[in-house]
């Protein structure tokens, strides 16, 4: 009787004996650091999520890369020097003009979940935004969304004598327009020199999440959040492709990607946006983080400007833009967020698996991937 082979050795047998399966490599990196939550959901979770819809594909996830850089990764992703990577569009308003004017009414959203999932549709399946994605040699495949940022400062700033003079990082142009209009100056750094300007007196405040805050360790340069709800950050990619590497997917890679990032925005706004800014906010104050309610004067001027963001934005965005179909081009956005409020009242704000179930049967499955990012 013939001994009994091992098993490792009758897999060696059976991995000779018939075709081997190719593992396709994707690269993705991003400038954004290690422990940020982009960073720590949109990509390392996403990339162990792609195995569990596709064995062939593997992610290899480069963060704080040196590969990309935060004002000209739009370029390098369409260039082929990474696989995938992300790009506030905000960086670069005059390469992205229909992302940018899209977010012009940004300051009046509420629900981080609703806009993630709009965000996703919305440059997935809008013609004028895809043409856009395209002109600059980038496939689309997620977004990215914040919760509310608010003013993380380095001296207390709670009513308008205070922000008067004072520096401020705001992200986008109508942000901006509001701490210009009540007497601030309006600064820009990329996230990752905001500590050091801070540290300098390069910046007064800038804004951003409690969560954020958190992990950047803003807190020893910055001791004082004004708590008041300036806007949501969220124009731009979590994920573009580069075209090439794109089109040599399998249309069942190409879905196995969409489906883990689906997961991975979920669990982006679900755990490190909603729940980790409650337990950031509680961390900050151990740290010695001070919360300020603002004054009635400086709450107000924000509350006014917001009000009258809907009535403005269309010759702003004709403008500053040139988007010659404005006030087409927000209604179809609007359009969309309507109908993802309407999808998610009734999902438990912490349901990430009901969040992703619905970005995967009202945006992916609707796609024709085998001509999405091709044609």
């Amino acid at each position: 009787m013939r001994p009994i082979k091992s098993l490792a050795a009758l897999l060696m047998v059976a991995s000779f004996s018939g075709p081997a399966l190719a593992e396709t490599e994707v690269v993705a990196a991003t400038w954004l650091p290690p422990q940020h939550q982009y960073s720590r959901y949109l990509y390392n979770y996403w990339a162990e999520r792609v195995p569990e819809y596709d064995q062939s594909l593997k992610v290899r996830v480069e963060l704080g890369s040196p590969r990309v850089t935060a004002l000209g990764n739009l370029s390098e992703i369409a260039d082929g020097l990474v696989d995938v990577s992300g790009h506030f569009a905000q960086y670069t308003p005059s390469d992205l003009p229909i992302a940018n004017a899209a977010e012009e009414l940004g300051m009046t959203f509420e629900d981080p979940r609703a806009i993630i999932a709009t965000a996703a549709e919305f440059n997935m399946t809008d013609p004028a935004q895809q043409a856009e994605w395209k002109a600059k040699g980038v496939v689309f495949g997620s977004s990215y969304t914040t919760n509310h940022y608010k003013l993380i400062c380095n001296t207390p700033i709670t009513d308008l004598s205070q922000i008067e003079g004072a520096k401020l990082r705001l992200p986008g142009r109508a942000p901006a327009e509001w701490a210009n209009g009540v007497g601030a100056v309006t600064v820009s750094f990329n996230t990752n020199e905001q500590y050091g300007a801070l540290d300098k007196g390069a910046l007064t405040c800038t804004t951003t999440t409690a969560a954020d805050a958190y992990v950047r360790k803003l807190y020893e340069v910055a001791p004082h959040i004004t708590d008041m709800p300036i806007t949501l950050f969220w124009a731009g990619l979590g994920h573009g492709y580069n075209p090439d590497t794109w089109k040599k997917l399998s249309v069942e890679q190409r879905k196995a990607l969409l489906y883990a990032e689906a997961d991975a925005m979920a669990a982006l706004i679900v755990d490190g946006t909603l729940l980790e800014e409650v337990e950031a906010e509680e961390k900050l104050k151990a740290k010695g983080v001070t919360f300020h309610k603002p004054a009635g004067d400086l709450s107000g001027s924000l509350a006014a400007f917001k009000a009258a963001q809907p009535g403005k934005a269309v010759p702003i965005v004709q403008e500053k833009f040139g988007v010659a179909d404005a006030e087409d081009l927000l209604n179809r956005f609007q359009g969309t967020l309507d109908k993802w409020t309407g999808l998610l009242a009734d999902v438990p704000l912490e349901d990430k698996a009901a969040l992703a179930a619905l970005m995967k049967s009202e945006i992916i499955d609707k796609l024709d991937l085998s001509t999405y990012g091709v044609n």
